[in-house]
């Protein structure tokens, strides 16, 4: 049975190629009828760390369609920073949804079926790069999701956690492995205020910016990827920080 398996999931992993060196898409058998697409960007030196990124909102990180090299190169902007960071530590995974179910909102985010998905992903990195500590990082509901799958999967090293929600935090004390927190002072999304409580025990860089304002009552909810909740603006500087931390276990208490 275990010889079969392995020999579907060997006949089921397949590349897409890569455009230039350091980028590949990799669709990745997860579960019977499941797969899960993924973009690996590497760097130039064996790889320290293989940093997992979980998306929040939906999920969805838009890889069906693409190919290595045609997404954005400004660091400033999602995949960008993410591909810095693969120079910095060795390399960086953006996972997609899974084939079979695209859409992943809290409840789906707590089941079995998407804890397979991230444990079958994090297997193959593994078997890719044995030298590497592996991190599981999310930003808002991907939060949720780096922390519960986490505290559920033993072969992860570390957890980050960006403009995460009380509930993220809420499972971070069950964790024995370290973890890192950012979140913007005025994320107008899942609002500081609320995730501070539990973050402040742990490692956490505070992010600022008066391009953004101040979280009141009255403030207007805002989660898009331009908004202080997607860092908009502070990406690659935020990004930089998190792999310093990685390398060195050293973060500022604080970005401008």
């Amino acid at each position: 049975m275990r010889i079969r398996t392995l020999a579907w999931f060997a006949l089921a992993l397949t590349l897409h190629g890569a455009a230039r060196a350091g980028e590949m898409l990799l669709d990745i058998p997860t579960r019977p009828g499941a797969t899960v697409r993924v973009l690996e960007m590497t760097g130039e030196h064996a790889a320290s760390h293989v940093v997992l990124y979980l998306a929040g909102g939906s999920g969805q990180r838009g890889l069906q369609g693409v190919w290595p090299g045609s997404l954005p190169a400004d660091p400033d902007t999602l995949f960008g920073a993410q591909r810095q960071m693969a120079s910095q530590v060795g390399a960086m995974v953006a996972l997609d949804t899974a084939s079979d179910n695209e859409v992943l909102d809290l409840g789906s985010r707590q089941g079995a079926a998407h804890r397979q998905d991230v444990a079958a992903v994090v297997d193959v990195m593994r078997k890719r790069h044995p030298q590497a500590r592996i991190v599981l990082m999310g930003s808002s509901d991907g939060a949720f999701s780096a922390a519960f799958v986490a505290n559920r999967l033993p072969l992860v090293d570390a957890v980050v956690l960006v403009n995460g929600s009380a509930d993220a935090w809420a499972e971070v004390p069950h964790l024995k492995r370290p973890v890192l927190g950012v979140h913007h002072r005025r994320d107008a999304c899942l609002p500081f205020r609320d995730s501070y409580p539990k973050a402040r025990f742990f490692p956490l860089i505070s992010v600022d910016s008066e391009a953004f304002p101040q979280v009141r009552a009255g403030t207007r909810r805002d989660c898009s990827r331009e908004s202080a909740h997607g860092l908009q603006g502070q990406r690659s500087q935020v990004y930089q920080a998190i792999g310093n931390w990685l390398l060195t276990g050293q973060a500022p208490p604080e970005l401008h």
